[in-house]
């Protein structure tokens, strides 16, 4: 028994001795393991698909000057005109929307002219519409064809952007239109009466002496801004306010 525990230990004494001696020139190798690669965890973009349902440039250029007046089928009923007037703004704002070829926006010139001229008479006044031309075929050309052309210009030489349109009424001699504003459109401009101020009365801002009370102050359709509510700003991302 003594015999047999001496060489169970002595045994285990030289499997000690073999593996902790090697020679001085023998290369120990050491594998390390590299750190995990982070990756970035945020979820892919959208796809964009190939059919344009909408576009944005000024304005109320559609709302307001595309197909306007129409009635609501469910709101007076047995009104088949209702129906017929109802589709028919629907497909004119849509044909709007998805036209993708700026050489082709030029088609909604006349139908624009055509609601501008009712536009120009909200203040009670017609003729005074920014860029309306004499009375008779025509008048309302000029700025039909610039709303049609429905993009935005900005005055990148300018480091100030208080005023919406500024660049357009500029070049069409707009009373207080502001050459040294940068134009284009913030979230925090009120584009919606400016544009209606200009389709009424050819200004950028009410009141003006001799129009009638109910335009005073402004020519609005209630709301401040493009955007209202405390996170507005046009310095710091995501310049509007969170979703209500």
């Amino acid at each position: 028994m003594k015999r047999t525990i001496s060489m169970v230990v002595a045994l285990c004494c030289a499997a000690v001795v073999l593996a902790g001696c090697s020679s001085d020139d023998e290369e120990v190798t050491t594998t390390v393991t590299p750190p995990a690669t982070v990756t970035n965890t945020d979820p892919p973009p959208p796809v964009v698909g190939i059919a344009q349902i909408d576009r944005m440039g000024r304005a109320v250029v559609n709302t307001a000057n595309t197909a306007p007046f129409f009635r609501e089928p469910t709101v007076v009923l047995n009104c088949p005109a209702c129906v017929r007037e109802k589709v028919d703004h629907d497909i004119i704002g849509d044909d709007y929307n998805v036209e993708t070829v700026p050489a082709q926006w030029s088609r909604f010139s006349s139908i624009i002219a055509a609601n501008l001229a009712i536009l120009d008479g909200l203040d009670g006044v017609c003729g005074n519409q920014v860029l309306a031309g004499p009375a008779g075929a025509g008048r309302y050309k000029r700025l039909a064809d610039l709303l049609a052309n429905d993009q935005l210009f900005v005055n990148t030489n300018s480091g100030k952007c208080t005023q919406y349109l500024a660049v357009e009424a500029v070049a069409a001699g707009v009373p207080g239109a502001d050459a040294n504003d940068c134009g284009g459109r913030t979230p925090t401009e009120n584009s919606v009466d400016v544009s209606y101020s200009l389709f009424a009365a050819g200004v950028l801002s009410l009141p003006l002496p001799g129009l009638p009370a109910p335009l005073l102050p402004f020519l609005t359709n209630g709301t401040t801004s493009d955007a209202d509510g405390p996170g507005v700003s046009t310095t710091v991302f995501p310049f509007l306010d969170k979703p209500l």
